[in-house]
């Protein structure tokens, strides 16, 4: 029997009754599920699908002198794998600071060496005197006030371009009225199941920072893929509002300067970078808080609109499951999470795409079960002990 035919005469043989007889709490639950899939369905329909939907434009290419910006803590290993790729970038006129933060290894010595090489690449090194400022927000200010040029990229050690053409397409958006563009930070793949956790989150996130972008309502970005004018970065003092706070170097200040008018995404699969993901679910527990724990300083609309959508999210699978569980109302379950998933997958299988996280599909079923709980828990962490600072 087809499966629309059996919920129409599952349906038809409820009756009023039926319903007056059910407890309080399980209408309760009910109207919980109901209630949070049909919010859970509106942020697909208004945000997620702006981003599925996107088309870049195609102009003429951007060649302005760029900037690039690394900040290093001991990154001596990183550098060696990744510098290189970002040296080579075909753009016409750029230079790459690598800022040495106090580093205890040869971070120095290699970026001596290299600097042989290429004369575009230029270090600052942050002496004793600056000891008592030392965090990457520091840095990063360091960093872009040695800067020679009024673009500025910015990636993190770790981090390599995909391509030759990263500068490029980072670039592209720096026109008109546009002063920040968000790109996308992926990880490598590897075997396990936790590899395809952490990359799946990396995939979540991008979705809904990039799909409030287009909305007009842009609230943040990732360090290990963005660009933005040094004019932005002074117009609101750089860190000075938030300077207290550990982490947010890139978040925080996203979230204070982007407006729907200056600020534009970037996801062509060039201008993507690649980062070595966590090892172990305890690196990643620790990367986790101090990210949530920045978000408690977003603005207050963004709060809201991101509360909104994690309460909706963990409300949906804990009253799934409660729903399911009532002989009565098992069906209701069992449509709505049928609805949400094919909705989450029609979205999703265009910006795995378009991340070039085609891998993930399936497995994203999983990773949005996991999601809102890991949340949650790192949340309530967070709340009941503050993390340290970055480093």
């Amino acid at each position: 029997m087809p499966l629309s035919r059996w919920l129409v005469l599952r349906y038809n043989r409820m009756t009023l009754a039926d319903f007056q007889t059910l407890p309080t709490w399980q209408l309760i639950v009910a109207g919980i599920f109901v209630g949070s899939l049909t919010v859970q369905l509106f942020y697909y329909a208004f945000f997620f699908f702006r981003l599925a939907m996107y088309k870049p434009s195609k102009s003429a290419s951007h060649s302005e002198p760029i900037t690039v910006i690394i900040c290093a803590w001991n990154e001596e290993d990183n550098l060696k794998k990744n510098l290189q790729s970002i040296l080579e970038q075909d753009y016409p006129e750029f230079e790459v600071i690598v800022v040495n933060d106090h580093s205890r290894d040869e971070t120095d010595l290699l970026i001596q060496a290299w600097q042989l090489k290429y004369e575009h690449l230029r270090v600052i090194n942050l002496s004793r005197e600056n000891a008592q400022m030392r965090g990457k927000k520091f840095a990063i200010s360091m960093g872009i006030k040695g800067a020679k040029y009024d673009n500025l990229v910015f990636t993190d050690a770790d981090c390599r371009p995909k391509s030759k053409h990263w500068l490029r397409g980072m670039t592209e958006g720096l026109k008109d009225e546009k002063q920040l563009v968000l790109g996308y930070g992926g990880f490598e793949k590897r075997s396990g199941i936790f590899n395809k956790l952490y990359r799946y989150e990396a995939v979540h996130i991008a979705m809904q920072y990039m799909s409030y972008a287009l909305a007009g309502m842009p609230y943040m970005g990732v360090g290990r893929n963005l660009a933005y004018k040094k004019e932005l970065f002074f117009q609101t003092k750089g860190f000075i509002k938030h300077r207290h706070v550990a982490s947010g170097d890139d978040d925080l200040l996203v979230n204070e300067v982007s407006t729907g008018k200056n600020t534009s995404i970037q996801i062509e699969k060039d201008t993507h970078t690649v980062s070595e993901p966590s090892e172990n679910f305890s690196d990643w527990w620790i990367q986790k808080r101090r990210h949530l724990s920045a978000g408690s300083f977003y603005k207050l609309s963004s709060k809201l609109f991101l509360g909104i959508f994690t309460l909706t999210h963990l409300l949906f699978y804990l009253s799934f499951f409660g729903v399911l569980s009532t002989p009565t109302l098992y069906w209701v379950a069992l449509c709505g999470i049928a609805l949400k998933w094919i909705v989450h997958l029609s979205i999703i299988s265009v910006v795995t795409r378009l991340l070039d996280e085609r891998d993930l599909l399936l497995f994203s079923l999983l990773g949005d079960l996991f999601t809102p709980f890991f949340n949650t828990a790192v949340a309530i962490s967070n709340r009941i002990n503050p993390p340290i600072r970055w480093r």
